[in-house]
């Protein structure tokens, strides 16, 4: 975003102070990140999309989201698109929703099923994908 921003700056529409708005979802996202992988220390299961957990995590933000951390990634970047104010940079907000879809999620949703079972299942059709 910065680079695109930086590169592009014609495609700014948004200015200070209107663009300072921007901290407030990237704050929330920076928080909803930490004390949804802080959940995760707790349980002493892995952060890692890659690694293989030790235990489902059902509560705080992930009552609401199956995802909470991506979706608080998502958040600051809608933050700092914001704060940019370059509606190009905005753009890149889709981008990460697929990026994350099919990179990661998908898998994860696989291997949770796997490790989890009926439990997961229960879960994943009681909560919803993102929000």
């Amino acid at each position: 975003m910065l680079i695109l921003d930086s590169a592009l700056p014609l495609f700014r529409v948004l200015h200070p102070p209107v663009a300072y708005l921007g901290a407030v979802p990237a704050a929330l996202g920076v928080l909803i990140v930490l004390f949804s992988a802080g959940l995760f220390r707790l349980r002493k299961t892995t952060i890692n999309p890659f690694g293989e957990p030790a235990a489902m995590v059902q509560d705080g933000f992930y009552r609401f989201s199956r995802n909470p951390m991506y979706l608080g990634m998502l958040l600051v970047l809608v933050g700092v698109g914001l704060w940019l104010g370059n509606v190009l940079a905005l753009l890149l907000v889709p981008a990460f929703v697929v990026i994350m879809m099919r990179g990661y999620i998908v898998r994860e949703e696989h291997v949770m099923e796997a490790r989890f079972g009926e439990v997961y299942s229960t879960y994943r059709a009681r909560v919803r994908r993102w929000l």
